[in-house]
């Protein structure tokens, strides 16, 4: 195995995650690294043998407007958005933050988190999942 990943957003195969609470029924992501087991997608998922216990996925995800991926808990792991366009709100164990373009928001193994658009023009984000350390 290689001692180094590189990918660019031009490998990311992007992807419709079904979510209802979207207007069209979907939003997009396209994974730069590992795989998210858990979502049920449309089409295709990468699956990238890269991934490790430790970091589980990196992904670029577009809301559009009005749309959201609600509040849920998070064990086992800590995952972090940082936005890149668009405005919203983040919740964070209950506490509701507005977003714009290079705000961060990180849940802790045990805490709950969404986020929604409610801005006029579509809200991507970078989402990071890892693992816990020494776990």
């Amino acid at each position: 195995m290689d001692k180094f990943v590189f990918r660019s957003i031009d490998d990311a195969p992007g992807y419709k995650v079904v979510n209802e609470n979207c207007p069209e029924g979907y939003f997009i992501n396209s994974t730069l690294f590992g795989d998210e087991p858990q979502q049920k997608c449309i089409g295709e998922r990468p699956v990238n043998p890269e991934a490790n216990p430790n970091f589980h996925y990196v992904h670029r995800t577009t809301l559009p407007v009005g749309g959201m991926v609600g509040e849920h808990p998070h064990n086992g792991n800590e995952q972090f958005y940082l936005v890149l366009e668009g405005e919203g709100e983040v919740t964070l164990c209950g506490h509701k933050f507005p977003v714009k373009p290079w705000c961060l928001a990180l849940i802790r193994d045990g805490g709950s988190h969404g986020i929604r658009n409610t801005g006029n023009t579509p809200l991507t984000y970078v989402c990071v999942e890892t693992g816990l350390a020494g776990k």
